[in-house]
């Protein structure tokens, strides 16, 4: 995703006399740049977090619980860079609600759905950036102060259900809601959307809730182990439902054919489309128990 956007942030910069034509406006102009170049931004952010984290998983790979004094600095550069890119969505959802009260009066993609925009880049992507950003922070706090194991494995988990609840279920869902209030229940009749619907809008809750549950003892403390078959299980169904996203993403002749926000966002600009490998990453978890038993 990060190499896209950044040939459109450099278009963007080289074609600035056709934009700015198009727009007119000066302080749309900014704005609309601001959130245009923030996506690539973030992503470098991301970029650079991903690298961090894995230098860090492949450190306590090698070295087991002789890397955690090694790797505590290291996790939380990840933690704070993915912040960030939570953080530079602020332009977008500036735009997301500003743009429905001009009437469409402003260009923004030619005919950009106004309830799209709504309901995608405001109001979901503003919940991402209240909520996120707080968990990373602090967890990277706890990180850093040396807190406990089983403090730190609290705040892994609500940073984790905290991803599952808004960065997953509610950001798919505002995409139909956005879709919905543009085109009207409907779009709902046709046999592929109704199948991306249930599986974002009603799947993803599921999930989410079947995570909140595995991770439970962890958040509260209680004497109890994680059950490494739920998060494993977890961790498959949410990649499940990626895969499941990119087929119907194909069935469906793509953007072209469908130009609505959630196949947009499925597969031509999702920056989630990693979670795929968590159907092979989560599979060693889900059969843990069953290996354990053999030995």
């Amino acid at each position: 995703m990060l190499i896209p956007s950044a040939r459109f942030s450099i278009e963007l910069i080289s074609d600035y006399a056709v934009y700015q034509e198009l727009m007119k406006v000066p302080w749309w102009i900014i704005l609309f740049y601001a959130s245009e170049l923030s996506g690539t931004v973030g992503g470098i952010l991301r970029s650079i977090a991903g690298f961090f984290a894995l230098y860090s998983a492949f450190l306590f790979w090698r070295k087991k619980e002789r890397a955690l004094s090694l790797i505590r600095g290291k996790v939380s550069i990840p933690l704070l860079l993915e912040a960030g890119y939570y953080l530079s969505l602020i332009p977008s959802v500036v735009l997301g609600f500003v743009f429905p009260l001009t009437g469409e009066s402003l260009w923004y993609f030619d005919t950009t759905p106004v309830f799209e925009v709504l309901f995608v880049a405001g109001v979901a992507c503003l919940m991402m950036t209240m909520v996120i950003p707080p968990f990373l922070f602090k967890l990277r706090s706890k990180i850093i102060q040396g807190s406990s194991s089983q403090d730190i494995i609290k705040w892994s988990c609500l940073t984790g259900i905290s991803y599952l609840f808004v960065v997953f279920w509610f950001y798919s869902s505002m995409q139909w809601v956005g879709m919905i209030t543009t085109y009207g229940m409907r779009v709902l009749l046709d046999p592929i959307n109704l199948a991306g619907f249930l599986a974002s809008v009603f799947g993803l809750f599921l999930i989410a809730i079947f995570g909140l549950i595995s991770t439970l003892p962890a958040i509260k403390k209680l004497p109890v182990k994680l059950s490494l078959r739920r998060i494993g299980a977890t961790m498959m169904a949410l990649g499940g439902y990626f895969v499941f996203g990119i087929l119907l993403y194909v069935f469906a002749g793509g953007f072209a054919e469908r130009p609505f926000a959630w196949y947009e966002m499925i597969v031509p600009h999702n920056p989630y489309l990693w979670c795929v490998a968590f159907l092979i990453t989560g599979l060693p978890l889900l059969v843990s128990d069953k290996i354990s038993r053999l030995e």
